[in-house]
């Protein structure tokens, strides 16, 4: 050792020692500036990095993410910040749900809705109007507005249902108001009558245009030709017309416009019954009578005479009728011909039937149309 340089070890030891103090001043230095930093920055202190800064590969410990709401874009900020969906989804699992509420599910305790959907108001019919006024007027006793709007609606379009339900309150009132010996207050199709010296049920019936038979029905009289001077009867006011309907095969007799009787009738074969209208002429009981294609003549009386016991001749006045002649209404001794097209032309009824329609039908007055 002898031969080392003393001045230079000094030398050695002075460089040396003033390197450890500079280092470990800078050291000093470093760790102020660190401590003061995580003292102003508390998200570097806990480990993340500052606004702006990312984490690099050369940290030396690692350092913990956390995903933060991006804060509302300004003017100096982008619109857009890249969002860690990864990380949104796990806050969404991990938040707490509603107490007894599960996701895309109502709650458990929900009242069940009901929704009723709302149909559009059908259009007013005034054939079901008129026919609800004729019912209603029905159970409050009024039968004279009844029957006027029966047969107002009878005139509109109604099912098959609601016609039959029109006509057959209509015939009911009319065996009531017009064939009984019952008079409706203010009916205008009938009226008291009063007999004066030298009435007869004949004259009285010309008067008002009906039969002296229907007079004496309504009327229950004992005797038709012994009246009593200041006796009242109740007379209708006629006439009476009916129209066939070749479809229906069926006679509907009407008082004005109101319909107080129907009957099925038979008709001629190959539609040999002429539509049109035609006027009652004459009116007979228990007629001979000539079969046109055979020749053959019946008597009156007679038994197997084909009309039977009543004849109302009928004569055209308008359509296919105009000018015909040889028609009328009569009975039949065949009832199966009734519904049918099997006579020559003529209209047939049962017996009972045409011996009624005998008493309304009047001579001159009453027309007969015959529709298709």
């Amino acid at each position: 050792m002898a031969g080392i340089d003393i001045g230079m070890m000094k030398r050695s030891w002075t460089i040396l020692s003033a390197a450890i103090v500079i280092a470990a001043g800078a050291w000093g230095y470093y760790a102020w500036r660190h401590m003061r930093a995580d003292m102003e920055n508390p998200v570097v202190a806990s480990g993340g990095s500052p606004p702006g800064v990312e984490a690099t590969a050369q940290s030396t410990s690692p350092t913990p993410l956390r995903a933060t709401r991006p804060s509302a874009p300004t003017s100096e900020q982008p619109s857009a910040m890249p969002v860690d969906e990864k990380s949104i989804e796990e806050r969404a699992d991990a938040a707490e749900p509603t107490a007894g509420v599960l996701a895309n599910q109502p709650p458990s305790n929900a009242q069940p809705v009901e929704i009723t959907l709302s149909q559009p108001p059908k259009p007013a019919s005034p054939a079901i109007d008129t026919l609800e006024s004729a019912r209603q007027a029905v159970q409050r006793g009024e039968f004279i507005r009844a029957r006027t709007e029966f047969a107002a609606a009878l005139r509109m379009e109604l099912t098959d249902e609601e016609q039959a339900e029109a006509r057959n309150e209509l015939l009911r009132i009319a065996q009531t108001l017009i064939f009984s010996r019952a008079i409706g207050t203010g009916d205008p199709l009938v009226e008291v009558h009063t007999v004066a010296a030298g009435d007869t049920l004949y004259s009285i019936g010309r008067q008002y245009m009906v039969t002296e038979e229907l007079l004496a029905k309504i009327n229950q009289l004992a005797d038709p030709h012994r009246l009593r001077v200041g006796q009242t009867l109740k007379v209708v006011r006629g006439p009476f017309s009916a129209i066939i309907s070749k479809t229906h095969h069926r006679m509907d007799v009407y008082l004005e416009d109101i319909l107080v009787r129907s009957y099925r009738v038979g008709l001629g074969v190959n539609g040999g019954t002429p539509t049109g209208t035609w006027a009652v002429n004459t009116k007979l009981i228990n007629p001979d009578w000539t079969d046109p294609t055979t020749n053959q003549h019946y008597l009156a009386e007679d038994p197997d005479n084909p009309i039977g016991e009543r004849w109302l001749g009928l004569e055209g006045l308008a359509g296919e009728a105009v000018g015909r002649t040889g028609f009328g209404i009569h009975g039949t001794i065949d009832p199966e011909s009734i519904g049918q097209n099997m006579s020559l032309g003529c209209i047939r009824l049962k017996p009972d039937d045409v011996a009624e329609v005998y008493e309304l039908l009047v001579d001159r007055h009453s027309r007969v149309t015959v529709v298709p």
